[in-house]
């Protein structure tokens, strides 16, 4: 539904997203990771088309965003950060407007406008000023218009910003929903959230991708923390968060199988008295992420 290749941008002397590479399938859920200043917000304004990169490419459902923008646009939903929302109108009066914008009429409008508010949640305050709802209904009526097109694909930047715990608990219950018919991109950077919805992760720094993957894999991915004699033995086995302790050993966390790791520090005729299994949490995994990103300037893509 999303394909994403080698897109970059730039402000001025400025590289803000550089070669940035994503796919997002339907039925799919895509975190978009990173700090504030990455690059995510600049890449989602790409791909919604609001930015045009200075190279790659954006196809949506199968259509160039560059050629054929129009037609691309027609399999689009998005959502910015803070939606604008015309406070004076009710919910109906605004997913009508929006709905004739994309050539709805007569009946298919009305079926699409009763379906979205049924599944968005909407359908208990369609009558009354928007401008009198909660954030949380706001937010809900913003996904509805999103979605009053049946796009192919969905995108948010930041959604659930100023939400309170149980408004984005219910949002996220809409998102689930929304998925099964549709791929869905969702930039954020609270990782509770990230964790709790989706199913893809993809995480930026300094505008390009350092990481991309299923979130079972994140979830599984199997670390070792490992206690070996020496800085050097460590550096050796490719240890990470490596820590000092007493005469000279040092503590580290290892991504290789219990033997292999134990014929290397062999090898380099090290010492080992600690091989112990543990499941890296996202928070752990985004964070080691980012440090290595900062110490490399983005250089790589780590998977």
């Amino acid at each position: 539904m999303l394909q994403v290749e080698q897109i970059s941008k730039k402000f001025g002397k400025n590289l803000a997203v550089n070669q940035l590479d994503l796919s997002v399938q339907k039925g799919q859920i895509c975190g978009l990771l990173g700090p504030n200043g990455a690059g995510k917000s600049t890449a989602i304004r790409m791909i919604c088309g609001v930015l045009v990169p200075n190279s790659g490419s954006i196809e949506i459902d199968g259509v160039n965003l560059s050629t054929h923008p129009t037609r691309a646009k027609q399999s689009l939903g998005y959502v910015p950060e803070g939606a604008p929302l015309p406070l004076e109108l009710h919910p109906v009066e605004y997913l009508s407007n929006v709905a004739s914008i994309y050539g709805l009429k007569g009946d298919d409008k009305k079926h699409s406008i009763a379906k979205w508010a049924d599944r968005c949640e909407i359908a208990d305050v369609l009558q009354k000023p928007i401008g009198s709802l909660s954030r949380g209904y706001k937010q809900r009526v913003a996904l509805s218009a999103a979605l009053i097109h049946q796009p192919s694909l969905l995108v948010l930047d930041e959604p659930t910003t100023g939400l309170d715990p149980s408004q984005r608990a219910s949002f996220h219950l809409v998102l689930r929903n929304v998925a099964e018919h549709a791929a869905v991109l969702y930039s954020s950077h609270h990782l509770a959230e990230v964790e709790a919805s989706c199913d893809v992760i993809a995480i930026i720094n300094h505008g390009r991708l350092i990481a991309n993957h299923s979130f079972s894999e994140a979830k599984n991915t199997k670390t070792k923390l490992v206690e070996v004699s020496s800085e050097e033995v460590a550096e050796f086995i490719e240890g990470k968060n490596v820590e000092s302790l007493e005469n000279g050993w040092v503590r580290c966390s290892v991504e290789n199988s219990g033997e292999i790791i134990a014929d290397l520090v062999q090898q380099c005729g090290g010492k080992i008295r600690l091989l112990q299994p543990t499941t890296q949490s996202l928070e752990m995994e985004y964070l080691e992420l980012i440090r290595e990103s900062n110490r490399t300037c983005g250089t790589g893509i780590l998977q």
